[in-house]
């Protein structure tokens, strides 16, 4: 359109960002993820006790915070693993699911003695783990659903702007030529009226607020 109807009735009031929603869930979000990191900050001590309770040999297990995506999000996340040493004296480790691991305390000599206390903590650190992986799918969720919603929004967008982008010229052509033919009946109402139109006598004229006279008009001109 050339012009906006700025002062246009309900057309004054015009679309405007959601600024305090919006800021509501950008801080939502925000904490949201200082929640996971104080999460992981317990999580590290728990993992500092299985460090400190066990002796540092094969079948030691451990929680790594390893660079990997967990859910599609990047970043250091907790990992239970069990040490073992190889035949060239290098240690490495398997990683275990947390349902998995508590079958893989080692039960000989070296180990019996702290059997209990690293099942006491690794079941502490199996739950805090899940508590960790429910946060984050819900976040992940979220955003999946976001990202599928707003591709979706935006070909219905494009659909219904090249649709009003259409409308717009065909109906504002439309209202000028309806305007064109009220304007001509109104003349054409006028011209017809008799040129001596008077009050009649009988009928008192009622004043409007606008000033105007509501009366019986009857025409002195006598047919023949």
């Amino acid at each position: 359109m050339s012009t906006w109807p700025d002062k246009s009735g309900s057309m004054r009031y015009r679309p405007e960002p959601l600024t305090i929603d919006n800021q509501q869930l950008q801080l939502s979000i925000v904490n949201s993820y200082n929640a996971i990191l104080k999460l992981d900050h317990i999580i590290e001590q728990y993992a500092y006790a299985l460090e400190i309770i066990q002796p540092s040999v094969t079948g030691k297990i451990a929680v790594r915070f390893l660079k990997r995506p967990w859910g599609g999000t990047e970043g250091r996340h907790p990992q239970i693993i069990q040490w073992y040493k190889t035949r060239n004296d290098r240690f490495l480790y398997h990683r275990y699911k947390t349902n998995e691991v508590l079958n893989k305390v080692k039960k000989y000599p070296v180990f019996a003695p702290v059997e209990e206390d690293v099942k006491t903590i690794l079941r502490e650190v199996i739950s805090q783990i899940e508590h960790r992986e429910a946060l984050l799918a819900a976040i992940n969720n979220f955003k999946r659903q976001m990202a599928s919603m707003f591709t979706r929004n935006e070909s219905y967008m494009e659909e219904k702007q090249a649709q009003i982008t259409e409308w717009l010229p065909k109906l504002n052509e439309k209202r000028e030529q309806l305007i064109l033919e009220w304007k001509e009946s109104v003349a054409a109402a006028e011209q017809a009226l008799p040129t001596d139109a008077v009050p009649h006598p009988s009928t008192r004229p009622r004043i409007d607020m606008t000033g105007r006279t509501r009366g019986e008009i009857h025409s002195t001109h006598k047919s023949r």
